[in-house]
């Protein structure tokens, strides 16, 4: 068999699991209650807010994001029902499905699953940050954005469990040919599956797909079309540089310094956001 062929029939196959995703035995509990809910038509925000809930993990998932810096409420936020009113229906409805996908009763995978929520939530606020500092985008769909940019990564981790966990390894240099070589796709085309099969925003699934390589988009971010793709990677890039262990997961554009200019950034106005997520580090150590 051609290998080529192969490889693109194993990456339908896995495409199709991960759209099915709901019918997966090996997914959280809650998620599968969440799916239930918003897949139902005529289910009320109130029917969402009790399924999140019932599920502590989940719950205080949901209320670090009310409280985060970036919406201003410093831990004002006390109940789910307030969440809903302040993010909305859909930003609850996003990050109730996102969110839950972190959850395992697996200790292998415990210290992979919560570094990864961590870095996802700090590439959020960073994210709202160039979105309000460009003017180029609204502040909570650059923080969606940002939360799930690498939620390819967790549903790989769903799907195939510690198999995904030995070809991430730390990460490093040649991930993204690993996954490939592994499972037929990288972990931003899956979350792009998954994101279009849960009707997430158009955006959000194209960001997922193309952060790790902008430049494929920079003649239409200069345009002004998907600016969340630059603020997302831009943010990716100011997160893993302050740590040491994630640093070698940094995927640098080869064209860093246009997909900058191209949202109206310098390497003056990065250091100052930088600085400013520098700040909000307290507050996020009080999360996790």
């Amino acid at each position: 068999m051609d290998s080529a062929y192969a490889l693109n029939e194993e990456k339908e196959l896995l495409r199709e699991r991960v759209v099915g995703m709901a019918n997966l035995s090996t997914i959280p509990i809650t998620l599968k209650h969440v799916l239930e809910v918003v897949e139902n038509e005529n289910s009320s925000t109130s029917d969402l807010v009790k399924v999140v809930e019932q599920d502590q993990s989940l719950a205080t998932k949901v209320l670090a994001v009310a409280n985060s810096a970036f919406y201003g409420y410093g831990g004002r936020v006390k109940s789910i029902s307030q969440a809903a009113v302040i993010l909305g229906f859909n930003m609850v409805r996003n990050l109730a499905i996102s969110v839950s996908l972190f959850d395992t009763t697996d200790k292998k995978a415990a210290k992979f699953l919560t570094g990864l929520w961590r870095h996802s939530f700090e590439v959020a606020s960073v994210s709202a940050l160039l979105a309000d500092r460009t003017g180029l985008g609204r502040k909570d769909n650059a923080f969606l954005a940002g939360l799930i940019s690498d939620i390819g990564r967790v549903i790989l981790y769903q799907i195939f469990e510690s198999e995904y966990l030995d070809v991430y390894g730390d990460g490093g240099e040649g991930v993204l040919e690993r996954e490939v070589a592994a499972f037929g796709a990288t972990h931003s085309e899956v979350g792009a599956w998954f994101a279009e099969g849960f009707r997430f925003q158009k955006e959000c699934s194209l960001t997922i797909e193309e952060h790790h390589c902008p430049e494929k988009l920079l003649s239409s971010i200069r345009s002004g079309s998907h600016p969340l793709v630059a603020l997302v990677y831009l943010a990716d890039v100011i997160v893993s540089e302050q740590k040491s262990g994630s640093a070698v997961d940094i995927i640098i554009s080869p064209e860093h310094d246009a997909i900058m200019e191209a949202v109206y950034l310098d390497p003056e106005s990065m250091a100052e956001v930088r600085a400013e997520y520098l700040e909000m580090a307290n507050s996020i150590n009080s999360i996790f």
